[in-house]
């Protein structure tokens, strides 16, 4: 029996769902929150200027990933523009282990870049193996920084530069143009605005700089301009 997974920005109405993931989780490795820190944890998922995902299967929020504002001096000075820190993942003890703790990743860094953030961090336990698996398996990489908290535990610093999100491209006919798709795609507004953009080497196409507007276009093709990415698909 296949399950359909859908991973997107949360509705309000979910929020109270997130936190029981985060309950449910923390019960399946035997601890429970203080009340101080379940406050805690509703008091940011509720929060304008956080971002939290869901993964959904059936309707029913199987899955969390709840972000904040990255700050400097490794998360202990001042807000740092374009930082976004993964503060936590959580996945019901039923569906771990089967890609959404890293569907939530993916969710997470494509509504951060939404929002202009263009960096993300995360500072796991040293000794949460899994984490540390999930984080490099979505691409972040282990900084030189490393700290100690209250209780003696180690955490340490993960990073990665985010990307645009992919978006898809439905090529309906043949001969469609590098131009063509870039006005399709709602990349440029006008012909001479491509022509300029082309000009400046500000278009990428299947990771090479790309000067010919009327360069044609087939599926599969990916083209990457002005912080965004689409790929060429076909009808299905």
């Amino acid at each position: 029996m296949s399950i359909t997974l859908t991973v997107r920005p949360a509705t309000p109405d979910e929020h109270a769902g997130a936190i029981e993931v985060w309950r449910a989780s923390l019960a399946g490795t035997g601890s429970r929150p203080s009340a101080a820190r379940a406050a805690q944890v509703a008091e940011k998922v509720d929060a304008a200027a956080f971002l939290l995902v869901v993964a959904l299967v059936d309707d029913a929020v199987v899955g969390m990933a709840l972000g904040e504002p990255g700050r400097l001096q490794h998360g202990a000075g001042e807000l740092a523009p374009g930082l976004v820190h993964l503060t936590m993942v959580f996945v019901l003890p039923a569906h771990q282990r089967s890609g959404v703790g890293s569907a939530l990743v993916e969710g997470l860094a494509d509504l951060a870049w939404a929002r202009g953030y263009r960096q993300l961090s995360a500072w796991p336990r040293s000794t949460v193996t899994a984490a540390l698996a999930l984080l490099a398996s979505c691409g972040l990489e282990l900084a030189d920084h490393t700290r100690r908290l209250p209780d003696g535990t180690t955490v340490e610093q993960w990073t990665a530069e985010l990307e645009a999100p992919v978006r898809e491209v439905v090529l309906h006919s043949d001969g469609l143009r590098l131009g063509q798709l870039l006005k399709l795609a709602e990349i440029i507004d006008t012909g001479a605005e491509a022509k300029t953009l082309l000009a400046e080497g500000g278009v990428v196409v299947n990771g090479e700089v790309e000067l010919r507007r009327g360069r044609q276009m087939v599926s599969g093709d990916v083209v990457s301009a002005r912080d965004q990415t689409v790929e060429l698909v076909l009808p299905e």
